[in-house]
């Protein structure tokens, strides 16, 4: 569910929702080894936001059947 939360604040962040080029496949979240939660782009989102020269700062976080996410979109 935090995976889905974060898609969803990504999609607001970024102005677009969920309208091309962010789709539900073109946003990844992953985790660094240290478990922190970063932004992985496919396809014409990744072109989207190196364009625009974006980065994007995720934070996840759940509490039994709560999720939540937060996205803070900066420029490089």
């Amino acid at each position: 569910a935090t995976r889905f939360a974060a898609k969803e604040a990504f999609s607001k962040a970024i102005g677009l929702g969920m309208r091309m080029p962010m789709t539900w496949r073109s946003l990844q979240t992953l985790n660094e080894p240290s478990g922190k939660p970063v932004t992985s782009y496919l396809g014409a989102l990744a072109q989207f936001m190196q364009d625009k020269n974006w980065e994007a700062h995720v934070t996840v976080s759940d509490e039994q059947d709560m999720a939540i996410a937060h996205v803070i979109v900066t420029q490089r």
